[in-house]
């Protein structure tokens, strides 16, 4: 199978993320998939950002200071399409002119897949596009559906997964099974679903229980009998780097990513960048962490803000024999399982 690159946000490497332009990019660059992340509003529009918690991301603190949560948040989920239209967008990651981005602001999904399937008219393409409902959890909570509108948009837009160019992620179990079980066979789709992984810290997705809410564990995907469960609702897992890799290059999952594959389920793997600060340790440039989790590791997809140079690699990239993964150290697993078949899997590791 080809290797892909999944652009993150759109070309967002080279133009801010989530932006009319980055996606624009992107499609020009031939990107494999382009991954757009949304939420909702207070009047339940889509928009396109890569989180709920419009903070970092915008200028609403100066815009609407009185508007800010006791948690010491701003959500879009507190704002209606038209509020969010006044805000500007800031690069959190500090790549772009300060000068430039009181001209970016946030688009709507159907903004953004209307701009897709023009430039894929007019530039002769069929731009596959990974769409990930951030915090189901949290629209939830706050009494809200993300997940329908997201597909009622995908489908008026021929994004239906007849034409296998749609995959549909979210870090919520509970809700990829809705989305599965349900939504999908009532609205006859067919779209390609990614389980995201976190680490059972963090934020992505909450349970609640007796009244209080906590991380979801992922524990469970990583054994046998999870891994095969998995499977049958999902065309692709993603997680992050540290979890198939620790500092020091010793390999943490090397059966999990082809076990995943045995059962004819991809496997992606986030954030690989150019920025030196979040390069693994032991690598030492861009194209070397390439190779590694491409070849060594072998992961199906990489998500990635540098989808040019990305693709760059893959085409002059010479063709030799991948790093045996037999040479590569591999911390042993800390719980053995008995197990039925050859389906071995080491126990869990969560991030630092």
């Amino acid at each position: 199978m080809a290797k892909m690159v999944i652009a993150q946000g759109g070309g967002s490497g080279y133009l801010m993320e989530h932006t009319l332009p980055s996606v624009a990019l992107a499609v020009a660059m031939n990107s494999d998939i382009i991954k757009i992340d949304t939420v909702l509003t207070a009047d339940n529009e889509v928009i396109v950002l890569g989180s709920p918690n419009i903070a970092k991301a915008t200028n609403v603190a100066e815009i609407f200071p009185d508007r800010i949560r006791e948690s010491g948040k701003y959500y879009a989920l507190d704002f209606t399409l038209d509020e969010i239209r006044r805000l500007t967008l800031r690069d959190p990651a500090g790549r772009f002119p300060k000068e430039l981005q009181p001209n970016l602001r946030i688009p709507t999904l159907e903004e953004m897949l209307a701009l897709i399937v023009a430039l894929d008219r007019g530039l002769e393409k069929n731009s596959r596009i990974a769409v990930e409902i951030k915090q189901a959890w949290l629209h939830r909570k706050e009494g809200k559906d993300l997940t329908k509108p997201v597909l009622t948009i995908l489908q008026k837009y021929g994004y239906t997964g007849q034409s296998d160019k749609t995959f549909l992620m979210s870090y919520d179990e509970k809700e990829l099974k809705r989305i599965k079980k349900q939504l999908l066979p009532e609205m006859g789709m067919s779209i390609k679903l990614v389980q995201l992984i976190d680490s059972n810290e963090g934020q992505e997705t909450m349970v609640e229980e007796w009244g209080e809410w906590r991380s979801y564990n992922y524990d469970l995907m990583f054994f046998k009998s999870g891994l095969r469960s998995l499977s049958r609702n999902v065309a692709a897992i993603g997680l992050p780097k540290y979890m198939l890799v620790d500092s020091e290059g010793k390999l943490l999952r090397n059966d999990f990513v082809k076990n995943a594959q045995q059962l004819g389920t991809m496997v992606f793997t986030f954030p690989v960048q150019k920025d030196d600060n979040m390069r693994l340790p032991f690598i030492h440039s861009f194209d070397e962490e390439l190779e590694f989790f491409y070849f060594t590791v072998g992961v199906d997809g990489i998500i990635t803000d540098f989808c040019k140079d990305a693709l760059d690699f893959l085409k002059t990239r010479v063709d030799k024999p991948a790093v045996p993964i037999d040479s590569v150290q591999v911390i042993p697993p800390s719980i053995e399982i008995t197990a039925e078949d050859p389906l071995q899997l080491t126990s869990p590791r969560t991030l630092d």
